[in-house]
């Protein structure tokens, strides 16, 4: 039988992360999330907004960022429903409407809000970002990012977040937004418009264009870092790869001797399924996501130690496997260990047996550019390098592989590692096909200031750049030159918040 969640424990990784934070309050912008049900009208959210803005003085910005849920996909181009909510949200008064002759707006579709804490249901709604236009959406209006009139490919906004927990170098958290083909015709929405401030605070359309990318700056005088949480349970010790080319790990070694990347994988899946059955019988059996960690050579194997793995039989619940390993998962992004996904692999025979093919992609690729294809022509130049670039499989780095977690709902409820209202916060969601289960006593529409968060269903594209690592350092780092660093986080459940 299963042992319940120790909540003291939970807290104490939870005020773990929150401790090594120190907030302030940023002046460049302000945020706030709309939290409403996708039944909500735009009266409700209309009248909601005014009463949280009566309390407060308008605003003298000239810049805002709006993203929406995919619910409420086509009230991004329903003007009459725009030009009041710009009104609510600036309360243009005559000094402000001088100062200010027209407002800047970004709007987008994402696939949901970023939801309170680790395997909480998505939230629908919008998040807004407001501030001076220069400083919040840097080259809003550069040519280069407008799609063209025949171009209907994926978008994408990027964020400049604060340094990983345990790491000094600025990142960049890139979430590609919701397809929006059956909302409105279009693979992605993103646009850049001016509006015009009218008397008596009326905003009027001015200017329209489609876009490709966006950078939003949101963070800017905060000194916190970025906290990540990655639920995966981990399987396997880190296993060195001794035979693998571009995505295609082919051997392993497994106590000394190679082995068919694939073999331990083979053998631990059943054994999930059987435990999971007998733990909740009324659950139906589906697909497992599988993951692993690329691991360069010069992480410490020390770091490892304490590493929990999931054993069949065990009376330990996956979710406390999970959150013992939420903190080593966070510093292997610091250090610069990717993640893939492991799209297919298993079975087959002679050099054929027990292939495993990782997901290459590290980098959202934006319309003319081929990096999946650039990466695996890089791994053929560095298959003989200590220390490859490419994040793919290359002999010499281990695999630490894992499955995505079934948590049930007590033990959702029962997971202390909440966002904290005041954030900025991107996630993953979950698959296309989940549905919700929404609550029919929560409030139609709910206000959090200070609050700016957003999730993805595709995954985030991390990327940063280390320079040169001095000896050995906290992160269990032998020093060795780093090159830029990319990964690809599509792991359900997981976000990171500053």
């Amino acid at each position: 039988m299963r042992r319940p969640i120790v909540s003291q424990r939970i807290c104490a990784i939870s005020h773990g992360f929150h401790a090594r934070q120190i907030r302030s309050q940023s002046t460049i912008s302000k945020r706030l999330s709309i939290i409403a049900s996708p039944k909500a009208t735009q009266g409700q959210v209309l009248n909601e907004l005014k009463k949280q803005h009566a309390q407060h003085e308008a605003l003298e910005a000239d810049g805002v960022a709006i993203l929406a849920s995919k619910d409420f996909t086509t009230w991004l181009d329903d003007q009459n429903f725009m030009s009041a909510f710009l009104k609510t949200l600036f309360k243009p008064t005559s000094t402000v409407q001088a100062n200010r002759p027209c407002l800047h707006v970004l709007s987008g579709v994402t696939d949901d809000l970023s939801p309170r804490r680790l395997c909480d249901e998505p939230r629908s709604g919008f998040s807004v970002l407001r501030g001076p236009v220069d400083s919040i959406l840097p080259q809003l209006w550069e040519k280069e990012s407008f799609s063209g009139p025949s171009q209907d490919s994926a978008a994408c906004v990027s964020f400049m977040a604060n340094p990983l927990a345990g790491n000094t170098d600025a990142l960049e958290v890139t979430l590609p937004l919701a397809n929006t083909v059956f909302q409105n015709g279009r693979r992605s929405t993103l646009s850049a418009s001016r509006w015009d401030i009218a008397s008596y605070g009326l905003m009027a359309p001015d200017t329209t264009y489609p876009k490709t990318a966006q950078l939003i700056k949101a963070n800017e005088s905060s000194v916190t870092h970025t906290s990540s949480i990655v639920p995966l349970l981990p399987l396997t010790p880190p296993r060195r790869i001794v035979a693998g080319l571009g995505n295609i790990v082919r051997q392993v070694e497994v106590d000394g001797s190679p082995t068919p990347a694939s073999k331990e994988l083979e053998a631990i899946i059943p054994k999930i399924f059987e435990e999971r059955a007998q733990h909740e019988p009324a659950s139906t059996p589906g697909p497992i996501g599988v993951w692993c960690w690329v691991i360069p050579p010069h992480i410490r194997p020390e770091k490892f130690n304490d590493l929990k793995l999931f054993k069949a039989g065990s009376s330990q619940a996956e979710t406390d496997v999970v959150l013992d390993s939420v903190e080593l998962f966070s510093d292997l992004l610091s250090s610069g260990c990717r993640l893939h996904k492991i799209l297919s692999g298993g079975g087959g025979w002679g050099l054929k047996q027990g292939l495993l093919s990782l997901d290459p992609e590290t980098r959202f690729p934006l319309p003319g550019q081929d990096d999946d294809m650039e990466m695996f022509i890089r791994s053929f130049t560095e298959r003989n390098s200590a220390e490859p670039t490419s994040g793919l499989a290359a002999p010499g780095s281990s695999l630490l592989f894992c499955v995505e977690p079934q948590m049930t709902k007590v033990e959702a409820l029962s997971s202390h590692l909440r966002v904290p209202k005041e954030t900025l916060a991107f996630g993953v969601s979950r698959s296309l096909d989940y549905k919700p289960t929404r609550s029919p006593h929560a409030k139609p529409v709910d206000i959090i200031d200070g609050h700016f968060g957003i999730s993805s269903a595709t995954g985030l594209f991390l990327r940063t750049s280390t320079g040169f690592m001095g000896a050995d350092n906290k992160n269990g780092m032998r020093g060795a030159p780093q090159g830029p660093f990319t990964t690809k986080v599509d792991v359900p459940g997981a976000y990171f918040y500053v």
